[in-house]
C-alpha cells in the first residue's frame, strides 16, 4: 500500500471510528520500533551482562571496565543499550565504567510495550543494582525518561542530553499526522492515555523537569535534526539551571551517537572532576 493510500485508509477508520482508531494508535506508539541499526563495532572491553528483575519481567544491564566510577547511557525509543556503544571505549579511557541496559520492551529486555513512566522506572531499578552513578549520558527519548527518573531520586554528578524531546507528547503528534490519522483522534489517544495513568503531560515536559536537575547538564543537538526540532533541545538546556547548550551541524538524529568530536566532548563534560569547569567551547 502506498503512503498515500494508507493516509487515505487511516484518516476514513479515524472519521469513521475514532473509538477503535485511538485504540490502534495506542498501541502503535507503544511499541517500540527499531531504528536504524547503527554500526558499532563491540567494544574491546571487559564486560559483563546481568538480567535485573524489574515489574513481571527483566531487563537487561552490562557493565563494561572493572574499575572506577560509573556512567549509565541510556538509549532512546526503538534502540537499545547497543545504540550507545561507542561511549564504552572513551569512557573506560578515562578511568570510569560503562553501563548500558535495554529498556524495558526493546533489545533484549522484556515486555513488547512500554511508556514513559515504565522506562524511568527501569532507569531506578538499574541504578538500585548498580548504585550511584558519576553520570548518565541520555540519547532522545533517553532524555525525558531520564529527567523523570531524576525526579524520582535518580542522581549524578553531571548528566548529558543528545537530541532531547522537549514533550513526549508533542513528538507523538505528528506520528499520527504522518499516519494519516485526524489530529483529533491523535490527541484523544495520548490525552486518554495519560488520564488513565493519572498524570499530567504538562507535568512531564523534559524542559520542566530539567529545571529541577541541580547537577551540571550539556545538551547536545543538531540544527538541522528532522526526528527531533533542535528547539526542544535548546528549550532544555535553557530550564536547567546548570544547562549549556552544544549545536552541531550535519549529524541529524542519530549521527550524534557517532561523531568523534561530540563523544569527546561528552565524555570530558561527564568526567571532569567535581568543582572542574564544565564548558563545551
Amino acid at each position: 500500500m502506498s503512503g498515500l493510500m494508507r493516509r487515505a485508509v487511516l484518516k476514513a477508520f479515524g472519521t469513521l471510528f475514532p473509538t477503535r482508531a485511538a485504540a490502534w494508535f495506542e498501541r502503535v506508539l507503544l511499541t517500540p520500533r527499531r531504528a536504524p541499526v547503527l554500526k558499532l563495532a563491540r567494544p574491546a572491553v571487559p564486560n559483563s551482562t546481568r538480567r535485573l528483575p524489574y515489574g513481571a519481567g527483566w531487563v537487561s544491564a552490562t557493565e563494561w571496565g572493572v574499575d572506577g566510577p560509573r556512567v549509565l547511557l541510556v538509549h532512546g525509543w526503538g534502540g537499545s543499550g547497543d545504540s550507545m556503544a561507542a561511549f564504552v571505549e572513551p569512557l573506560v579511557e578515562a578511568g570510569y565504567r560503562a553501563v548500558t541496559f535495554d529498556l524495558p520492551a526493546h533489545g533484549a529486555s522484556d515486555g513488547q510495550r512500554t511508556n514513559l513512566i515504565e522506562c524511568a522506572g527501569a532507569v531506578l531499578q538499574v541504578e538500585h543494582a548498580f548504585g550511584r552513578f558519576a553520570g548518565v549520558v541520555m540519547h532522545s527519548f533517553g532524555g525525558p525518561v531520564g529527567a523523570l527518573a531524576w525526579r524520582h531520586g535518580l542522581r549524578a554528578d553531571a548528566l548529558a542530553m543528545l537530541a532531547p524531546p522537549m514533550s513526549v507528547r508533542d513528538v507523538s503528534l505528528p506520528v499520527g499526522d504522518w499516519l494519516g490519522l485526524p489530529r483529533r483522534v491523535s490527541e484523544r489517544t495520548v490525552d486518554d492515555f495519560a488520564r488513565r495513568l493519572g498524570v499530567n503531560w504538562e507535568d512531564l515536559r523534559t524542559d520542566g523537569m530539567a529545571a529541577e536537575i541541580e547537577a551540571p547538564l550539556l545538551v547536545v543537538h543538531d540544527e538541522r535534526d528532522r526526528v527531533v526540532p533542535w528547539s526542544h533541545g535548546a528549550a532544555v538546556a535553557r530550564a536547567a539551571p546548570h544547562g549549556q547548550l552544544r549545536t552541531t551541524e550535519g549529524l541529524g538524529h542519530r549521527d550524534l551517537l557517532l561523531d568523534p568530536s561530540v563523544l569527546g566532548e561528552v565524555v570530558a563534560f561527564i568526567t571532569r572532576g567535581e568543582g572542574e569547569e564544565r564548558r563545551i567551547a
